[in-house]
């Protein structure tokens, strides 16, 4: 197993879905964060080259291989995930909300796409005239891991109401970076008409770069011992220093969740990262009865509820033949919540060993590092 931190040395590029080009729109915009797959792509080009490769079918194959997970925020040898949305940030007064599945009673319905599947709801106890706060994008991993052992959030602390700067980190919130351009006429050295576009780009703060774990078979490990290279990593070709470091305790489950997974009958999934599912937002190991085995474990659970914001796409242009764009997929985002209950296996402890691996249904997506998890406990909302 290696393990890579990756330091931006420009503002780097992660294109959304939306056209973009002469003829359609003149603004190229940017995801939240970098998608497993603009992790992946990197790489892999980057060990092809410098194996000498010509990327033929073989060797194509052989790179796909490469097993890939991340890319998360780091900074001071810490990891950060996104923020969990079973998280509601109530202001006046600060607290953390937790959402939980919740029956329904009687006279209440709803649209769920599932039958069996509870509404996850606040706790009946807060006020009427609540009003949510928004908090920063991705959480220190010793942050989430508090609220992954805490079964009903009431003794987690709320995320900073006021702009994060250099001095906080227990959270971050990427900075966007928008750039105009505009092409001159070679001939006349001035600006060509209607030729103006902007650009957006994510800024890390300072200190701040990319952890990734590759796992890469022993005909492209060689290229992996102690790489200290420059490539470019996402849209325009910007650079950013790829090194090889030791950050495998921090991809390790923290000893807090550990033990909190023990004896559990509730437990949640979180998405590291957005993930393939054959069921679009539902995992395709569940069964028509929500029931399954997430890849890896032989522990039986049945989906109780789930907090999931709308999909994502993603798509691209393969250089596999036939060549072309790529069709769309449909994501999962990261930060969804989904609530188990234990039906039948091994001990939830087991549940340890899936830190931060995948549970997407196809290979290739787990190999693309998607559908990275993390997992902690829960318990139902109590009356009153």
């Amino acid at each position: 197993m290696t393990y890579l931190y990756i330091s931006p040395r420009d503002p780097l590029i992660a294109r959304d879905g939306r056209p973009f080009g002469s003829g359609q729109s003149n603004r190229m915009r940017c995801l939240d964060w970098f998608y497993p797959s603009v992790l992946a792509g990197s790489l892999r080009t980057m060990v092809g080259k410098s194996l000498g490769y010509q990327f033929d079918t073989n060797q194509v194959a052989l790179l796909k291989s490469i097993e890939v997970a991340g890319p998360l925020p780091c900074r001071d040898n810490r990891l950060y995930a996104p923020a969990p949305l079973d998280c509601v940030i109530q202001r006046d007064p600060d607290r953390a909300i937790a959402l939980r599945p919740a029956p329904l009673k009687d006279g209440e319905g709803t649209n769920l796409p599932e039958p069996g599947l509870q509404p996850c709801q606040m706790p009946r106890d807060v006020e009427e005239g609540f009003k949510p706060g928004t908090g920063p994008p991705f959480w220190r991993m010793d942050r989430i891991a508090d609220w992954l052992a805490d079964t009903d959030g009431r003794s987690c602390s709320v995320p900073p109401r006021v702009p994060l700067d250099a001095g906080n980190t227990d959270y971050l919130d990427p900075v966007r970076d928008q750039r105009v351009h505009v092409a001159l006429d070679a001939a006349t050295g001035a600006a060509r008409e209607h030729m103006l576009f902007t650009s957006e780009g994510i800024v890390l703060p300072e200190g701040v770069g990319i952890s990734a774990r590759v796992k890469a078979p022993d005909g492209n490990a060689q290229a992996l011992s102690g790489l200290d290279a420059l490539h470019s990593f996402g849209g325009e070709r910007r650079i950013a220093r790829f090194q090889v470091t030791d950050h495998s305790q921090i991809w390790s489950c923290p000893e807090k969740v550990r033990q909190a997974l023990k004896g559990g009958n509730f437990v949640r999934m979180i998405l590291a990262t957005p993930a393939v599912f054959a069921g679009g937002w539902k995992p395709g190991w569940l069964d028509e009865h929500l029931e399954g085995s997430p890849p890896g474990c032989r522990l039986r659970l049945r989906l109780m509820g789930a907090c999931v914001d709308r999909w994502r796409p993603v798509s691209g242009w393969s250089l596999e033949p036939p060549r072309g764009p790529k069709a769309i997929r449909r994501l999962a985002p990261a930060g969804s919540v989904y609530f188990f209950k234990v039906t039948d296996g091994e001990t939830t402890d087991s549940l340890a060993s899936l830190w931060l691996e995948s549970v997407c249904d196809e290979e290739q997506a787990r190999r693309d590092g998607f559908g990275l998890t993390l997992w902690g406990v829960w318990s139902p909302h109590q009356e009153g």
